[in-house]
């Protein structure tokens, strides 16, 4: 029985061959880029170095031991922090762990510490020096409220809101209550010039003002007011003096 088996032609072959030699040689580019990005990278891992983890240490330290692995810390803000103690690093950029080239810069920042501060005394000061402890303390002054007071003489704090002692966030209002001093009830001085002298005393003990009388030579007004001081429409404190000229 005659064998039907056909041998491959030789364009078959050489196509075979031919993949297979287009497969070895993609094979082997790849493997020459495999090796070369490596190689690459090997290359430049020798100028970078892993950036140490400074958080939470004393900012003079943290910079020590960045300098000793090549890399140049620098300060760039302070911030407040409730976890990290005052003048140590309370965050970095880049951060711990990562590889960067030697002499790359760390930026640092660093703690003020708590914003949490206590309320100073003010209260029996004046203004100016109320002023002057509340900013030196980190705080503001806001609203003034003035009223009259016997026990405090004028311009002096009577009180303050938040009291002294209280724990308060830095930046917060302080409000103060003002002594205005005693209260002085004022009348205004009415023109008794040419009135009969009885009838301008008892016009201004009715305003309850003290009187003073002296008297001068006036054949035209004899008896009656000739000057007044204080003057017509003045203020005067109930209980003032008040000095009247009479002719005599």
């Amino acid at each position: 029985m005659p064998s039907r088996y056909r041998r491959p032609s030789r364009l078959y072959r050489f196509t075979v061959g031919l993949v297979k030699t287009a497969a070895i040689l993609t094979g082997l580019f790849s493997l020459g880029l495999t090796s070369a990005y490596v190689a690459m990278q090997i290359a430049m891992d020798r100028d970078r170095v892993e950036v140490p983890r400074v958080i939470g240490l004393d900012s003079i330290a943290a910079s020590e031991l960045i300098k000793e692995v090549g890399l140049v810390p620098r300060v760039v803000a302070e911030e407040f922090s409730e976890r990290i103690p005052k003048r140590h690093v309370t965050n970095q950029r880049p951060a711990g762990r990562n590889r960067v080239k030697i002499g790359s810069e760390v930026r640092l920042f660093i703690s003020r510490g708590s914003d949490q501060l206590e309320v100073p005394s003010v209260a029996g000061g004046t203004l100016v020096q109320a002023q002057k402890v509340l900013a030196e303390a980190g705080l503001t002054l806001g609203l003034i409220t003035q009223i009259h007071s016997d026990a405090h003489a004028h311009d002096l704090i009577i009180a303050q809101d938040p009291p002294a002692g209280a724990s308060a966030v830095r930046g917060t209002t302080v409000r103060l209550l003002l002594s205005l001093g005693p209260f002085e009830e004022m009348v205004t001085m009415p023109e008794v010039r040419g009135r009969e002298m009885v009838t301008a005393i008892n016009l201004l003990r009715e305003l309850q003002l003290e009187i003073r009388v002296s008297f001068d030579r006036s054949v035209s007004q004899q008896g009656h007011v000739m000057a007044q001081d204080p003057p017509p429409g003045a203020q005067v404190k109930v209980g003032g003096q008040v000095q009247l000229t009479i002719g005599d």
